[in-house]
């Protein structure tokens, strides 16, 4: 069986929790973690099978986070979907240069979230800007 283990990368506590209790319900082996730099350093521990990850995080955001983990070799095959409610034109010019597999509006809606980790998951890889 493919690894759920999901890791959440948000810095709003109410939110990061909302997630981690719906991925749980849906199945998923949900980890919260409030910033960027705990994400990158726990994904390198224990990769999950996909990040999800908030774009505006204080320190590193987003982008640095899939930027870093796809630059290391641990971790490079980990698809990671960003998160933003501050939606502009460069925000899937950026995801694609991160190799974010896709970016999702906030407020998202969780059921969204669980099917957009499932196409990921079942997808070849391809970053945002291959498709």
């Amino acid at each position: 069986m493919p690894s759920t283990h999901v890791m959440v990368v948000e810095d709003d506590a109410n939110t990061l929790t909302g997630y981690l209790e719906f991925l749980s319900a849906a199945g998923f082996e949900p980890t919260g973690v409030s910033d960027g730099a705990e994400a990158f350093k726990l994904a390198i521990e224990r990769p999950p099978a996909v990040v999800v990850t908030d774009i505006t995080l204080p320190g590193m955001n987003g982008f640095a986070l899939a930027t870093a983990l796809h630059a290391d070799s641990r971790t490079r095959d980990v698809p990671v979907i960003g998160l933003t409610a501050h939606w502009g034109v460069d925000v899937r010019g950026k995801a694609a240069e991160s190799s974010m597999r896709a970016v999702l509006a906030k407020p998202c809606v969780p059921a969204h979230l669980v099917a957009e980790l499932h196409r990921v998951l079942s997808a070849p890889p391809a970053p945002l800007g291959a498709r």
